[in-house]
């Protein structure tokens, strides 16, 4: 049951919340139960322990979260910093104008984050532009040659450090997905992505594999309770 199934991608098959011109309501639910997702099912804890473990303790970082989705995750990144007396600063980037603007609403007024339109295999910034810059829960959205150029960017644009949290893909995987969209997340947008994605998702061996190809030195992997998964890299400034 934990062995790795062929990773499934095609571009004609993508996650509905990746279509163009989607009904505002219904993209709105589907973020806002992902961001309850990634709040029960530790997508949030792995996120901030990736922070804690490259964020260096200086008065101001800026971050960038790439593919931000909801922006729930640079939300709590903001938040887990004020708790250790930390500036950061957030971008927040996505390519979609549709998905920025519900997560720049849910964004309480006053916080530290910016949102850009952006295609994260072509990042709008200066090498080195950003202190940290994080991709979570999103890299499987990407094919594996897309899903390199991200990881790409990711080590261009970042000065000290850069993460990378997904999922993992296995048959325990989706057999867990599938019992949890059966029985309790049983909204169709969120039942037909979440079992897409844990499908796209990658294996611990081949999201090493790519971050090597990607010019991340010395990676560091993570492996975390509901099949979640994290690399990272520490750069010197």
């Amino acid at each position: 049951m934990l062995a790795a199934v062929k990773r499934q991608f095609s571009e004609t098959e993508p996650e509905l919340m990746d279509l163009p011109n989607l009904q505002e309501a219904d993209l709105r639910t589907d973020l806002e139960h992902l961001g309850r997702i990634n709040r029960t099912f530790g997508g949030k804890q792995a996120v901030e322990k990736m922070f804690r473990l490259l964020a260096p303790p200086v008065a101001r970082l800026r971050l960038i979260d790439i593919a931000s989705g909801y922006g729930d995750h640079g939300r709590n990144l903001l938040e887990h910093a004020r708790r250790r007396q930390m500036e950061l600063s957030v971008v927040a980037v996505d390519v979609q104008w549709q998905t920025l603007k519900i997560a720049r609403q849910a964004t309480p007024p006053g916080q530290r984050m910016l949102f850009v339109q952006a295609d994260a295999r072509h990042l709008p910034f200066r090498s080195r532009e950003a202190d940290l810059v994080f991709c979570s829960l999103a890299l499987h959205h990407f094919s594996e040659p897309d899903a390199l150029s991200v990881l790409k960017e990711m080590a261009r644009v970042g000065k000290l450090g850069t993460a990378c949290i997904d999922l993992v893909r296995s048959r325990l995987a989706a057999f867990a997905i599938w019992l949890l969209t059966t029985f309790l997340m049983r909204d169709p947008m969120v039942r037909h992505d979440a079992r897409l994605s844990v499908r796209r998702a990658f294996t611990h061996e081949e999201l090493l594999d790519l971050t090597a190809r990607a010019g991340w030195p010395q990676q560091l992997q993570t492996r975390f309770f509901w099949f979640q998964q994290a690399v990272r890299a520490h750069f010197h400034p």
